[in-house]
């Protein structure tokens, strides 16, 4: 229902005189409290009408408030949304155990940062101006080969070492030559002191390292000072950094097209996919789990030439 509030008006009452406004003009005198008392019963019975279930009885004007107005509840503690994309922590790599025997390979370290470029072109000449460093480097491994003391990781990357040492020292020893090949049994020559054994290179790549350690990946790792063999490190291996080597090494060896063509209508790979197909297994299946793109199952791998000119 509508209810019409009457405003009271009290007219004021205005007398003109020829000689002007009166001195005291204004409305007449106004009785308040009569005034407020129609205020007060015209809300009563406001109220009465809005709520006609309430119990009679004329309520007092203290009790006849105003609407309460909606306070505002306070602003909610956002927290800010979890993160989104966001890839696992590496687990830490594991502990290598170090020998207290093993030797430092710092000084080859050395040898090669300053002598062999990152894409494994060796530079024999300043290498030779420098032999009495790599001479020094080959006696300390002559003092101890690796025993039962040393851990897996320091025995591998000390023969890793030691055999594409010995493979500079050989070119040195022979100085100048075009390729490997032009030496007489650069192979299977019986050169290498290593604490009271002597071994060819042969020996220390097929006796040694590929027996214990079954290791496909070493055969981007040791050299054989020629263009088609994997790339001399412009480091030495170690310990602590022998796995994350062999793996870069051998992904390296395995996308460059200049050592493996595998995109193409006629697949040709590296001739040590052939050679030493025994290590590797399903060499397809090797070679895809490099690759960003594999060589279908069906496609026929053909074997490169190999180019034995010095890797200068």
């Amino acid at each position: 229902m509508l209810r019409t509030l009457f405003v009271f008006c009290f007219p004021l009452v205005l007398t003109a005189c020829a000689d002007g406004p009166p001195e005291s003009a204004g409305p007449p005198a106004v009785d308040e409290a009569a005034l407020a008392d129609i205020i007060a019963q015209d809300q009563i019975e406001y109220t009465r009408e809005q709520n006609p279930e309430a119990p009679a009885g004329e309520p007092a004007i203290a009790d006849i408030q105003p609407a309460a107005r909606p306070v505002a509840a306070p602003p909610r503690s956002v927290a800010p949304p979890p993160p989104t994309n966001t890839a696992p922590a590496a687990p830490p790599a594991p502990a290598v155990k170090l020998s207290s025997s093993a030797p430092d390979h710092g000084g080859w370290n050395t040898l090669l940062e300053n002598h062999v470029s990152p894409g494994g072109r060796v530079d024999y000449l300043a290498l030779q101006r420098n032999e009495v460093k790599l001479d020094a480097y080959l006696e300390l491994l002559a003092k101890k080969r690796p025993d039962k003391s040393w851990s897996r990781e320091e025995s591998l990357a000390y023969w890793i070492n030691a055999y594409n040492a010995y493979i500079v020292k050989l070119i040195l020893n022979h100085w100048p030559v075009q390729s490997i090949e032009d030496i007489k049994e650069p192979w299977d020559q019986k050169w290498i002191e290593l604490e009271g054994k002597t071994y060819s290179l042969n020996q220390i790549e097929h006796e040694v390292i590929r027996p214990t350690y079954r290791e496909p990946r070493i055969h981007f790792a040791l050299v054989c000072a020629a263009q088609s063999c994997p790339p001399l490190a412009n480091e030495a291996f170690t310990a602590r950094k022998l796995e994350t080597m062999l793996e870069k090494r051998t992904r390296s060896f395995i996308n460059d097209e200049k050592f493996n063509v595998t995109q193409e209508d006629v697949v040709r790979v590296s001739p040590l996919f052939d050679w030493y197909k025994e290590d590797f297994g399903d060499v397809t299946k090797f070679l895809n789990s490099y690759l960003a793109t594999d060589i279908p199952a069906s496609k026929e791998l053909h074997f490169l030439e190999y180019d034995w000119s010095l890797n200068d």
